[in-house]
């Protein structure tokens, strides 16, 4: 059974005191992305890049996500965000 998973274009950015912010492309509206148990890499990279309807020859995707912790919601986010590079 296929999920969804909501994908924000944007970029992290390391900030005073060593803070993290995700700044979101203000001119890109989220996507939700169809994931399943399993995808790998590559097909998930394809699906971001058919979701924005950009074409996979002139545009590449990098994928991040940030793993929260319930103190990091309070003080500001200092892990620093993970960056998917495989089906690993």
């Amino acid at each position: 059974m296929d999920e969804q998973c909501l994908v924000l274009s944007g970029d992290w950015v390391c900030g005073d005191g060593g803070k993290w912010d995700f700044v979101i492309e203000k001119h890109q509206m989220g996507r939700m992305v169809a994931v399943y148990e399993g995808i790998g890499f590559q097909e998930l990279k394809r699906n971001v890049l058919r979701e924005f309807r950009m074409d996979e020859a002139q545009f590449g995707v990098t994928l991040s996500y940030w793993p929260p912790t319930s103190m990091e919601l309070a003080t500001g986010i200092r892990t620093p965000p993970v960056l998917v590079t495989s089906d690993g």
